[in-house]
């Protein structure tokens, strides 16, 4: 059953990451007509993007769900 609910946890993970990932890539090139920052140099550019924090989120929880799969007895603390 552990193993089942780990594997459910990296396969949601993934695919709501892919899911939110191409959102905000859609999302980004609707706001660039709308918003753009100006650099130091000048020039326009647009200052979009997912947090890092996401990623590190997500990254959290596919190594969780890592956890859950592999057998204790595999993992060496």
């Amino acid at each position: 059953m552990k193993k089942w609910i780990g594997v459910l946890i990296i396969v949601q993970t993934v695919l709501f990451s892919m899911l939110i990932i191409q959102l905000d890539k859609m999302t980004d090139t609707i706001a660039e007509v709308g918003s753009m920052i100006v650099t130091k140099e000048g020039s326009l550019a647009w200052g979009g993007g997912l947090p890092t924090t996401d990623y590190i989120l997500f990254g959290i929880l596919i190594i969780l769900g890592i956890y859950l799969v592999v057998p204790k007895d595999k993992i060496k603390w």
